[in-house]
């Protein structure tokens, strides 16, 4: 555990030593054969991809609504089947979703991919993202072609990876409201 602390605080300081925003982006589809069950389970079920329903919306006209200076049917949204990457750490959108739900960019950053290859990708505006009746909102780097979410709306949302069932469940722990530690 100390090693990690270690590496983390190395990476850190050759960001900060740069300048540089990093993200790394790692995609991780696994998928088990049915006959080996140490990677499928006791019940020797395929494991694969985890996909689910997300709605997704322009939190700037959320805002407008809350306001007043927007009617609520003129918020934008996007709903969608999205994968969901623990190999990534934030979510990612393709530019046609962000242009359908008329996002700003705000940013540039480096995203690393899982075979050490790097790019640089915009940033958007903060994004309304809801999963199985919990939401949360953050920013979203602009890439590829389907939706992706990641490590750091599972994290808000308190959500599992169930990748025998294929889903996403509630921390058991809080099953009825997502709950974020502070320390």
């Amino acid at each position: 555990m100390m090693k990690e602390r270690t590496e983390l605080r190395r990476e850190d300081e050759m960001i900060s030593e740069y300048n540089v925003r990093s993200v790394r982006i790692e995609t991780r589809r696994v998928v088990a054969r049915s006959h080996d069950r140490s990677a499928a389970g006791e019940g020797g079920t395929a494991v694969g991809e985890v996909r689910v329903k997300v709605k997704l919306t322009n939190a700037g006209d959320e805002i407008l609504v809350g306001r007043g200076l927007l009617a609520a049917d003129k918020v934008r949204s996007y709903e969608t089947d999205a994968l969901v990457d623990t190999g990534a750490v934030k979510s990612v959108l393709p530019i046609e979703v962000a242009q359908q739900l008329g996002l700003a960019i705000v940013g540039r950053t480096r995203a690393k991919f899982a075979k050490d290859s790097a790019e640089d990708v915009d940033i958007t505006e903060v994004v309304g993202i809801g999963i199985n009746g919990r939401r949360t909102t953050e920013e979203t780097l602009v890439l590829g072609s389907e939706v992706l979410i990641g490590q750091t709306v599972l994290e808000t949302l308190d959500l599992f990876v169930d990748p025998i069932n294929r889903r996403l469940i509630p921390n058991p722990e809080h099953p009825d409201q997502p709950v974020i530690n502070i320390k």
